[in-house]
């Protein structure tokens, strides 16, 4: 055995002496004082615990309850959002089908002028060919 281990023990038989030579010299309305108000400490640490768990429940309750309400208002915000956003984008997109309408038509009327035009140039053509055929010389 080494000294460490005989040092160790030798002091638990000195700890053993003291608490059984302790009771075996107080009286034992003193010990059972004294174990009456350790017993009273030990019932006041359990109350205290309980007490704090019941705290530590009530605390976890509120902050779910929070929590909960927190998302709630999230969603209801993300929601809101959401619905702005797509109010805005069909608007945007009536803005841009309108303004696609008015080119359309716009570039339907400037077909049709174009084809006017190009009748009227057709018929000018034809019409001094004729002038030309009539009047020339050459072709008599």
């Amino acid at each position: 055995m080494s000294a460490a281990e005989k040092a160790r023990k030798s002091q638990e038989s000195e700890q053993g002496d003291m608490a059984q030579s302790a009771i075996m010299t107080k009286p034992l309305p003193t010990i059972l004082g004294e174990l009456e108000d350790y017993i009273k400490r030990v019932e006041e640490a359990v109350r205290d615990a309980r007490a704090a768990a019941k705290d530590a429940r009530i605390a976890a309750d509120q902050a779910r309850e929070s929590g909960e309400k927190a998302a709630d208002a999230a969603k209801k915000a993300a929601e809101t959002a959401v619905a702005k956003v797509r109010d805005e984008a069909a608007r945007a997109n009536e803005a841009v089908n309108t303004r696609v309408s008015d080119l359309e038509a716009e570039l339907n009327e400037l077909k049709e002028n174009v084809r006017q035009e190009a009748f009227a140039m057709d018929q000018a053509l034809l019409d001094a060919q004729r002038k030309h055929i009539e009047e020339s010389p050459f072709l008599k």
